[in-house]
């Protein structure tokens, strides 16, 4: 376990925390290895939802949606998701987590707690289509100024992205490591859906996340929902629940966690040259899969 900088193809660094061979975040307020080691021993409650996403993959919206959900009400839920994030908390933050939980990690199948694989808990596992990750995550990267330390330019962070070397991996190792694992895991209780179909279907998707749960609202109260999660409305309503310590890793005050939210957004920022490179990565690492995505 180590503090790691990588270079971009124009000599800035990046910095992040490797554990066992994958890359998470540096934060320099918390012991990570501590962490790390408490998100694998966790001993989930009987009433947990685990969500599950690739970086920068509508973590936040989805986590505030399934937060509403458990609750069985549309209002602002009063914390953020960092609250949550099993692989950033010590061992008593997560017991001191009061029930019903929304969990919420960034990790592999294989990194599961036994215990959570044990008991079944429910997952929620959304994924997005890889080039709005992209523009997303360099952003991300870009103004965690206080996490990363990056101050790279987007044409030089881009073939690092393609070659899988930031947090958590490559999209593509991760997205078809976890599709791999639900069909080797036909009886476990996992949900998938797609950032791009939250976004143009909402209700719908809404739906089918309270019937997975268990919950089976009502339309009224997931139309209100979704309403209530719209990307305006989370951008104004979530701000006074951003801890002071979250907004001190921003670069400048005017940047959060929420920036965007658009589908096809990486049509602003890819080359030509880009996008032809990308494509051609995505033919050759996804001929063999039968998940799709939406890329506008």
């Amino acid at each position: 376990m180590s503090l790691i900088k990588i270079e971009d193809r124009g000599g800035d660094s990046i910095q992040f925390f490797e554990v066992d061979g994958i890359r998470y975040p540096y934060c320099s307020q918390i012991d990570q290895e501590q962490a790390i080691k408490a998100a694998r021993d966790l001993v989930p409650h009987d009433d947990d939802i685990l969500l599950i996403t690739y970086v920068k993959s509508g973590t936040h919206w989805l986590w505030e949606i399934l937060s509403m959900l458990q609750r069985g009400s549309a209002e602002t839920i009063p914390q953020v998701k960092q609250d949550c994030f099993i692989e950033f908390l010590s061992p008593t933050q997560l017991d001191a987590i009061p029930s019903p939980r929304v969990l919420n990690s960034h990790i592999w199948f294989d990194q599961l707690p036994p215990a959570m694989i044990q008991k079944k808990t429910k997952i929620v596992v959304c994924h997005r289509n890889p080039k709005d990750v992209a523009v997303s995550l360099y952003h991300h990267q870009f103004g965690l100024k206080n996490m990363y330390d990056y101050d790279g330019k987007w044409e030089n962070w881009f073939p690092l992205y393609m070659e899988g070397q930031y947090d958590y991996g490559s999209w593509f190792d991760y997205v078809l490591g976890w599709d791999k694992a639900i069909k080797e895991n036909p009886d476990y209780p996992i949900h998938v859906l797609t950032y791009e179909d939250l976004k143009t279907n909402g209700l719908e998707e809404v739906q089918k996340l309270s019937k997975f749960l268990g919950f089976n609202y009502d339309d009224d109260l997931c139309s209100a929902i979704v309403d209530k999660c719209q990307f305006r409305n989370m951008k104004k309503d979530k701000l006074p629940f951003a801890t002071d310590f979250l907004k001190s890793m921003w670069r400048s005050e005017s940047l959060s966690f929420y920036r965007k939210g658009e589908v096809g957004d990486w049509k602003n920022t890819f080359t030509v040259a880009q996008n032809e490179a990308f494509d051609a990565l995505y033919e050759q690492r996804m001929k063999e899969s039968d998940l799709t995505f939406k890329f506008e």
